[in-house]
């Protein structure tokens, strides 16, 4: 099994990563002094650490790719409440629309209706004067 490092080797090279993520021979140098580490394992910590900042990079972004998604389906299921509330609200102006529609027309039936007893009238009462109906 591998050795952990120490806590202060740990810090000597996070300190170094954060400068620099690649490693110059110089500072591999420095490194093996300060640390007691040899060249292989700073190289091996270097390049483990490089390689998982890659992937939570890689992370970050899957779930901002899945975060656009899940945020357009919200925004459509807003959209298609709001739709069917309008088509609702349509229907039911329609509804109304054609109830008004059938009384305006029996209104007018009506009002045919009495215009033509109005004209039978005036022709019973004065038969001379209305021969062409």
């Amino acid at each position: 099994m591998a050795k952990r490092f120490e806590n202060h080797q740990l810090e000597v090279l996070r300190a170094a990563f954060r400068e620099s993520e690649n490693l110059t021979k110089e500072k591999k140098n420095e490194l093996v002094a300060a640390t007691g580490l040899d060249v292989e394992q700073i190289a091996s910590w270097f390049s483990h650490r490089r390689a998982r900042k890659r992937s939570k990079e890689a992370m970050a972004e899957l779930e901002l790719e899945h975060s656009r998604p899940k945020q357009a389906i919200k925004i459509s299921r807003g959209n298609e409440a709001q739709l069917k509330k309008e088509l609702l609200e349509s229907k039911k102006r329609e509804a109304e629309l054609q109830d008004e529609n059938w009384r305006l027309k029996e209104r007018i039936t009506i009002a045919e209706s009495d215009k033509q007893f109005c004209l039978l009238k005036k022709w019973i009462a004065y038969p001379d004067t209305y021969m062409d109906l």
